[in-house]
């Protein structure tokens, strides 16, 4: 009985992720429109003295008309020499505004209140999102533009990690994985998740939902914003496996800074779509099971095929980003991802509903 039940959690778990790989072409069928709107770049950076620097230079280096561009980089209450950075760069990246947060926007917190005051006082009719641990490619405002078609509301686009060796890799492909079922939830038209460091929207949209002010304060506040524009209007979203639009970001340091960051992504998804919290209900029973039967008598040879088919349902999935970005050299770290990704799957539900809050540069929310 329990080497059937496994089997079955197996077979679902392989019709998921044959699920995440069709959507995510469907996701990514190619589109481009050749237009040049005002776009405004908004990066919310707090002590961010180490990151800075390069994030700015990539700024810099944006080809897209002077005109049509602005630049704006919100200190949010800065401790360390971000600010003496950021005003040292004023004048030599062209279209940079520096602005520093005043009070709470809206009763918003963090990095919700920053990128809204940054919004407040933008002029661009597309507005595209980063981080300031992030560095963007010269092309990246100009081809997450060319997403956008008249109807389009919200385009995002992948980040992937920098970093060499197991840790760093497994954190490479983690993102990869996720960004992939992100998208595919897209292209099957129930959106599930977004990131920030490469996130867009078109003003009238963000207009439509009343921007942050209408959306509220959240841990994961540019995922909220993507659900609002998703669920509440009727404008279309993009999230395209596409290499020309990539954002490069920095890996966690450390296991702690893991924990804190995986903590306010699960708590900041605690409402999402009512399909895809099925779909992601049966990856945490498939992971939780091969931990769990061992020791209620499944046959060895069942656990292992188990084991065996979810790590190459795995790696079936990861191989059509990680060829499209041309970082196949990173499966050199999938064994560690693997482990990895057992863990913390199995745990997630734990940390986001048992423990305290959740902590951001700093701050509690």
């Amino acid at each position: 009985m329990i080497d059937q039940i496994l089997l079955i959690l197996l077979a679902l778990y392989l019709m998921k992720i044959l699920l995440f790989w069709s959507g995510s072409r469907r996701a990514s069928k190619p589109q481009a429109f050749d237009s040049e709107p005002v776009v405004t770049v908004i990066v919310a950076a707090r002590n961010e003295e180490t990151n800075i620097d390069a994030c700015v230079d990539g700024l810099s280096r944006i080809e897209y008309p002077p005109k049509m561009l602005e630049i704006i980089v919100v200190d949010d209450q800065s401790t360390d020499s971000t600010p003496e950075l950021l005003r040292a760069w004023e004048g030599r990246c062209a279209g940079l505004r520096v602005l520093r947060t005043t009070g709470s926007l809206y009763d918003l917190h963090g990095k919700a209140n920053a990128v809204a005051q940054a919004v407040e006082q933008s002029r661009g009719e597309i507005i595209l999102t980063t981080d300031a641990d992030c560095v963007v490619s010269p092309a990246w405002v100009r081809n997450t533009v060319r997403q956008y078609a008249p109807d389009t509301g919200c385009v995002c686009g992948f980040t992937l990690i920098r970093g060499k060796g197991g840790f760093n890799g497994m954190q490479a492909l983690d993102w990869v994985y996720l960004l992939t079922i992100a998208s595919a939830g897209v292209g099957w038209g129930f959106p599930l998740s977004a990131v920030g460091n490469n996130m867009s929207f078109r003003r009238k949209a963000y207009d439509d939902v009343d921007g942050y002010r209408g959306v509220g304060f959240s841990v994961t506040e540019d995922f909220a914003l993507f659900k609002a524009i998703s669920y509440k209007t009727k404008w279309k979203i993009r999230y395209p496996v596409e290499p020309s639009t990539v954002v490069w970001s920095e890996p966690c340091a450390d296991l702690h800074e893991v924990y804190r960051q995986k903590k306010r992504w699960g708590r900041g998804g605690v409402d999402i779509h009512p399909v895809g919290f099925g779909i992601m209900s049966i990856g945490w029973l498939m992971n939780i099971a091969l931990f769990v039967v061992p020791f209620l008598g499944v046959s060895p040879l069942v656990w292992i095929a188990a084991l065996a088919g979810k790590f190459a349902g795995d790696a079936f999935l990861l191989s059509r980003p990680l060829t499209i970005f041309g970082i196949r050299h990173l499966y050199r770290y999938f064994l560690h991802y693997e482990l990895y990704y057992l863990v913390y799957v199995t745990l997630l539900p734990f940390i986001v509903f048992l423990t305290g809050k959740v902590v951001w540069k700093d701050r509690k929310l």
